[in-house]
C-alpha cells in the first residue's frame, strides 16, 4: 500500500481532514469534514474536548481515513504573523534570539508562547523573515486533543505556510502570487515568491457560508453533521439525483436591487442578500487596507498573480471586486487544483479543502 500523509483543521465551526499519496504527484484518497456544534471550538483552542474528540473519531470511520499521524493547520486570530528582520545572518541564531528580540510585540508573555522564525532573504543589513508566534498551552492542548481521539500530530503547520507552498506551483517561476483564502472566521492573504514567503496576514472577520437565513438552518439539526460522499470514489447524490451538500444551497441567490459601493454591479441571476452583502464589503475593504499595506513597503515584489479560495470565491461580482483590490485578473483555486483526484469529488468538499491539502505540499516528512 502507497504511504500517505493525512492533513487536519479544528476550526470553531468543524473538524476536516484530507488523505493523500505522498510522493511528487500526490493523489487525493479521502476527505471529510464534521461539523461541530457552536462553543466546542473557538479560534485553535478545544472549548469541549469530549464533543471535539468525538468529532475527530467520526470523521476517520465516516470519511475512510487510515493514516493516524497527521499535519495540524493553525491559523487562527491567536497566531501572530509579522515581518521581522536580524543583524545575525544564520537562522538558528535568529531563531535563539527571538525571545529577547520580540518579547515587546507578543500579546502573551513570552514563556507563554511558541516562536519561530522563517527566513525570506538575506542582505548587507542582516537576515528578514516571519516570526510567526503561537499560545504554547493552545497548542499543547490540540495535541492532547488528537492524542485523545487515537492520532498523532507529527507536525503543526502555519496555514498561510501552506498557501505560500501551493503558490509555488500555481504562479511562474520567479513571479510573485498573492493568495486570498477566505474561511468562516478568518481570511488569510500571503505573498509569496517560488514559494519563499514575503508577507502573511490573517484578517479576523466572519463570514457566514451561506446566505444568513441557510446558515442558520445548516448550524441547527444536528451536532455533529457528517458531509459525507467526499471519497475519491465519488459524491454521494439525494434521491431526485442532485448533490446533496450545503454548497448547493449556499449557490441560492437573493437579488438586490442596488449593489452598494464595493461590490460591482451584477445581472440579477448573480445577485446576493443584503446581509452578505454588507460582509464582503467589509471583507473588500480590508482587502484593500491590507494590500495597499504590503505596497507601501520600500521592498515590496509587484504581485502579477492573485488566486482566491474559500467561501464565495466561485460568485462573480466577488471575484471583480477582489482583481480592483489585487490589480491582477483573478484565478479561483480548489482541492483539484492542488492534487490529482481520480473519481471526481463532491463539489461542495472540493471548494473548501485548499487550505487542507495545501499543508501537505512542498516536501514529504
Amino acid at each position: 500500500m502507497a504511504k500517505t500523509r493525512v492533513a487536519l483543521e479544528i476550526t470553531e465551526d468543524s473538524v476536516r481532514a484530507v488523505e493523500v499519496t505522498d510522493g511528487r504527484a500526490p493523489t487525493l484518497l479521502a476527505a471529510g469534514e464534521v461539523m461541530l456544534p457552536p462553543g466546542a471550538a473557538k479560534d485553535s483552542e478545544i472549548v469541549d474536548r469530549d464533543v471535539v474528540v468525538g468529532a475527530l473519531r467520526r470523521l476517520w470511520a465516516d470519511a475512510g481515513i487510515k493514516g493516524r499521524n497527521v499535519v495540524l493547520g493553525v491559523g487562527g486570530r491567536r497566531v501572530l504573523v509579522r515581518e521581522h528582520s536580524s543583524t545575525l545572518r544564520e537562522t538558528a541564531l535568529v531563531r535563539q534570539s527571538l525571545p529577547f528580540d520580540v518579547q515587546d510585540r507578543l500579546p502573551v508573555p513570552v514563556d507563554q508562547a511558541v516562536l519561530d522564525f522563517i527566513p525570506t532573504h538575506v542582505d548587507d543589513e542582516g537576515m528578514h523573515g516571519l516570526m510567526v508566534a503561537a499560545v504554547s498551552e493552545q497548542m499543547e492542548d490540540l495535541v492532547s486533543v488528537l492524542a485523545e481521539a487515537g492520532l498523532v500530530a507529527d507536525s503543526i503547520d502555519l496555514l498561510a505556510f501552506g498557501y505560500c507552498r501551493a503558490l509555488a506551483g500555481l504562479a511562474p517561476k520567479g513571479v510573485t502570487g498573492m493568495l486570498i483564502g477566505i474561511g468562516e472566521h478568518t481570511t488569510q492573504v500571503v505573498i509569496a515568491t517560488d514559494g519563499v514567503p514575503q508577507f502573511a496576514r490573517a484578517i479576523p472577520i466572519d463570514v457566514p457560508r451561506g446566505e444568513a437565513g441557510i446558515a442558520a438552518v445548516e448550524a441547527a439539526p444536528t451536532p455533529l453533521e457528517t458531509l459525507t460522499g467526499f471519497r475519491a470514489g465519488g459524491a454521494e447524490d439525494s434521491a431526485d439525483g442532485t448533490p446533496r451538500s450545503r454548497g448547493d444551497l449556499r449557490r441560492a441567490r437573493t437579488a438586490v436591487a442596488t449593489p452598494p459601493e464595493g461590490i460591482p454591479e451584477a445581472p440579477a441571476a448573480d445577485a446576493m442578500s443584503a446581509d452578505l452583502q454588507d460582509v464582503l464589503i467589509d471583507l473588500v475593504t480590508r482587502l484593500r487596507g491590507t494590500v495597499s499595506f504590503y505596497r507601501d513597503r520600500t521592498d515590496a515584489a509587484p504581485v502579477a498573480a492573485t488566486f482566491v479560495t474559500g467561501l464565495h470565491t466561485d460568485h462573480p461580482r466577488l471575484q471583480a471586486a477582489l482583481a480592483q483590490v489585487a490589480g491582477t485578473e483573478i484565478r479561483r483555486v480548489t482541492g483539484a487544483d492542488l492534487v490529482r483526484i481520480k473519481n471526481g469529488l463532491h463539489p461542495a468538499v472540493d471548494e473548501r479543502i485548499a487550505p487542507t491539502v495545501a499543508l501537505l505540499l512542498g516536501g514529504t516528512k
